[in-house]
């Protein structure tokens, strides 16, 4: 009987502790990576579609302000609002929106999904190469984004950073983990989200 008891204990033991590892262990084998072109190409466009709508609008703040704060300002204030008129543009059961490990606003923070997939990119160096992945009812593609130059201005290092930038980034995102970045790091994706 010590036996049964002993065993059923050792057997519960065991299944508990798989349990933990199972639900802890994030891996890229968690997550359904497919290769799917068409699907591919059309999270693309969509991605670049985003990416032109709001590049030209930055880049001209950075021309009128080197500093780079009114750059800030307008990512703030009208990043959120571009991309949600961009999603209105898109195809019925399409949408786009941007996330990352270190993220600057609450509104982008990665699910589950988004953090195996931005781990496995940074693993593997990716930086160029989109990843398909199958959600079960729609597709995900994510691109990489680097960080280039004009991101330093408020993405950089801390130390180096005005004090106007500084004091903007903890007012407007007090909770901001989205700084220290170095020249052509992994800053976080976009992701195109297509239903089936």
């Amino acid at each position: 009987m010590k036996k049964i008891i002993t065993l059923s204990i050792t057997m519960g033991l065991i299944s508990t502790v798989m349990a933990q590892t199972n639900e802890s262990n994030t891996t890229k084998s968690s997550v359904n990576y497919v290769k799917n072109l068409e699907i591919q190409t059309k999270g693309l466009k969509q991605i670049k579609g985003l990416l032109m709508t709001v590049k030209p609008v930055i880049m001209e703040s950075l021309k009128r302000d080197k500093t780079g704060l009114e750059g800030a300002v307008l990512c703030s204030t009208k990043a959120h609002e571009m991309g949600a008129n961009y999603n209105k543009s898109l195809p019925e059961g399409s949408s786009i929106r941007r996330t990352a490990i270190k993220y600057r606003n609450p509104n982008n923070k990665p699910d589950a999904t988004d953090l195996v997939v931005m781990n496995d990119m940074i693993a593997e160096g990716n930086l160029s190469k989109p990843l398909v992945v199958d959600m079960g009812k729609s597709f995900r593609v994510y691109k990489a984004l680097p960080i280039k130059p004009p991101c330093l201005k408020c993405h950089g290092n801390l130390e180096s950073m005005p004090k106007e930038m500084k004091t903007l980034i903890n007012k407007k995102y007090p909770h901001d983990l989205a700084t220290g970045f170095k020249l052509n790091e992994f800053r976080g994706v976009v992701v195109s989200e297509i239903k089936k």
